[in-house]
């Protein structure tokens, strides 16, 4: 975040008095909600002094409860023998697929030693320009209670979700499997790839002739409308010249940046940018 430029340092504080709750969910729980953003996933039901939350969104897909959700389409896609133990529990037959538990109990405790607020960042205005500069910054409230989202252990479908990822974590990963025929991954051919991408790339280096210094440099300003920062590896090949000799004409004409975010790049100097500028007015009154 240093790095970054900041576009205003003004963080809005209109909600700074809201009363937030800080809830500690489990990964399959959260991985269900970034998956439906803006729809109902459940409701919080208060019963007796107990807080409960109770889903909406009855999933039974087997990504949810896999050790690692990373890998999931290909792990659920490949055909893998199964373990040769099976984990079950008593009394209860082997399923493809297994619901999430839909009631969670709210574990509620108290903020009084620490101050804690939610802080977002809206950088929707930025467009481009959002990995190299900070968006706006607002509180949306502060913390005044912590809960910890626990499911039923007694719950059927906690406890077969539980046993599916089990499962899942103990399978193999290397598989031996007998083949009948060799298989030849590599035929051979009379010239590579990579010989004939090296072959050609001499042949085009030969034919290429060495610019006038003029003619270069308005090449490189060209570019430079385009974009305000570049590699010299990419003017080298937006030209078709040396690298010596683009490097020899943007130290004439340009800047070489040692500082993120725009480290080993070239820029014009001042005396060769043309970029619009914002000119802010201050109006002072004097009484």
């Amino acid at each position: 975040m240093s790095a970054q430029k900041r576009s205003s340092d003004v963080v809005d504080c209109n909600n700074s008095r809201r009363g937030v709750w800080l809830v500690k969910v489990p990964k399959y729980l959260s991985e269900i909600w970034e998956n439906n953003p803006g729809g109902d996933v459940g409701k919080v039901v208060s019963t007796g002094g107990n807080i409960n939350f109770v889903s909406s969104i009855a999933s039974t897909s087997e990504s949810i409860f896999n050790g690692n959700t990373g890998l999931t389409s290909q792990a659920s896609s490949s055909k893998l023998a199964p373990p040769p133990s099976e984990i079950l529990p008593i009394g209860r037959k082997k399923t493809g697929a297994t619901e999430m538990p839909k009631v969670h109990e709210f574990r509620m405790t108290d903020v009084q030693s620490q101050t804690l607020a939610i802080l977002s960042e809206d950088k929707s205005h930025l467009h481009e320009d959002a990995t190299v500069r900070s968006g706006n910054l607002s509180i949306e409230g502060r913390v005044v209670k912590r809960a910890e989202c626990r499911p039923n252990k007694d719950d059927p479908n906690y406890m077969g979700m539980k046993v599916n990822q089990i499962q899942r974590v103990s399978q193999p990963k290397h598989h031996v499997k007998q083949i009948d025929k060799a298989v030849v991954k590599f035929k051979p051919t009379a010239i590579h790839a990579e010989t004939l991408s090296k072959v050609k790339a001499k042949k085009e280096g030969i034919k290429t002739v060495r610019l006038d210094r003029d003619v270069l440099r308005e090449a490189i300003f060209h570019a430079f409308e385009k974009h305000q920062y570049y590699r010299l590896m990419d003017l080298q090949k937006l030209t078709n010249q040396p690298a010596n000799y683009v490097k020899e004409i943007l130290m004439e004409i340009a800047n070489y940046n040692t500082m993120p975010p725009h480290k080993s790049m070239w820029e014009l100097k001042p005396e060769y940018r043309s970029y619009k500028t914002e000119v802010k007015t201050e109006f002072k009154s004097e009484y």
